[in-house]
């Protein structure tokens, strides 16, 4: 029993030690690339540093949207040091809802797994500009997302086999 406690205890030092090594190394980068003149490459490793911190450290299931909008727009910066002006993000909602919008609380990493797979699958594969939106809506007792973009989108072949596996899944619960 006294060596799980002791296990238990090591393992709770290393999940904390382990994002203060990557924040340090991480600012460590940033403050060689400073030296160096590189902006940029401080900025992006500050912005990681920013998404890590998010991702990691950040234990609560629920956030607020304003907090997970925040996340996107992190990883997003990151992403447009790839794309440079290939990629523009929307995040659209009506401006009189917008505190009760931003004050929702969501699932930490709802949003930004999805603008990921937009990116990969969708305006990454396209040829030139692409445009990813985030649009918010309120009912009277829920809050609508809907993440979409403009990419190159997929064959009704991939989409009807899409649908099979979700009928699939959704039919074999228990």
């Amino acid at each position: 029993m006294d060596l799980n406690k002791r296990q238990a205890q090591y393992l709770a030092l290393q999940n904390q030690i382990n994002p203060h090594f990557l924040y340090n190394t991480l600012e460590s980068i940033r403050g060689e690339a400073l030296i160096a003149g590189l902006d940029g490459v401080a900025d992006m490793t500050e912005a990681l540093a920013k998404f890590f911190r998010y991702t990691i450290t950040k234990v609560e299931n629920l956030v607020s949207v304003e907090e997970e909008l925040d996340n996107c727009e992190t990883y997003f910066g990151i992403q447009k040091y790839r794309f440079g002006d290939r990629l523009k993000l929307h995040i659209e909602y009506d401006p009189d809802e917008y505190e009760k919008i931003m004050n929702c609380r969501i699932p930490k990493l709802t949003l930004q797994p999805i603008l990921e797979n937009s990116i990969i699958h969708g305006t990454e594969l396209k040829l030139g500009a692409g445009n990813l939106y985030i649009r918010f809506a309120c009912t009277e007792d829920r809050l609508i997302i809907c993440v979409s973009d403009d990419g190159v989108g997929m064959d009704e072949e991939k989409l009807a086999a899409l649908n099979r596996c979700g009928d699939y899944h959704s039919s074999h619960r228990e």
